[in-house]
């Protein structure tokens, strides 16, 4: 009987998927992927921005609600403190060093209810290795808009006393 060898091929790995740390005032804190990021219902936006390095920039981004995210995560709010969530800052750092901070109150449904994106594509383009975005179609500027986004803290420790 003969036995037919085949050559084995050896690939490359497959480069690994960016990972995004929630961490701070969370009951839940996690690190999520691109893909983990799908389980939350996707939006879809258009947004132009001003960028000051290239002009006018526009594009087509889906992803899950930066809010509804978060919200899953159980962020720390102290049920006895009347409106104890208008304390809580989301500090967001993308990998290139880039950072922007939020208030709750940007995102939360009660007050003004940004559309804030984290998002997991760019003109139909899947945002795997590069990690998720964050997109503030609201904003006119896109400097808060951070690339490769691998670490969110929320914070409640603010206290104005």
């Amino acid at each position: 009987m003969s036995q037919s060898l085949t050559p084995s091929v050896h690939q490359p790995p497959a480069p690994a998927l960016a990972e995004l740390d929630l961490t701070g005032d969370l009951a839940r804190p996690a690190r999520l992927t691109v893909p983990d990021l799908l389980a939350w219902p996707q939006r879809r936006v258009e947004v132009s921005f001003e960028c000051a390095t290239s002009g006018v920039q526009h594009h087509r981004f889906e992803g899950p609600l930066l809010h509804d995210v978060l919200r899953d995560a159980g962020p720390g709010f102290d049920p006895a403190r009347r409106k104890d969530r208008l304390r809580f800052l989301i500090a967001v750092t993308g990998a290139d060093g880039h950072h922007a901070l939020l208030t709750w109150a940007e995102i939360d449904p009660d007050f003004a209810d940004a559309p804030v994106l984290l998002a997991v594509g760019i003109d139909d383009t899947p945002l795997d290795r590069a990690g998720p975005q964050l997109v503030l179609p609201q904003d006119r500027c896109g400097a808060r808009h951070i690339s490769g986004i691998n670490a969110i803290r929320v914070d409640g420790g603010y206290d104005p006393g």
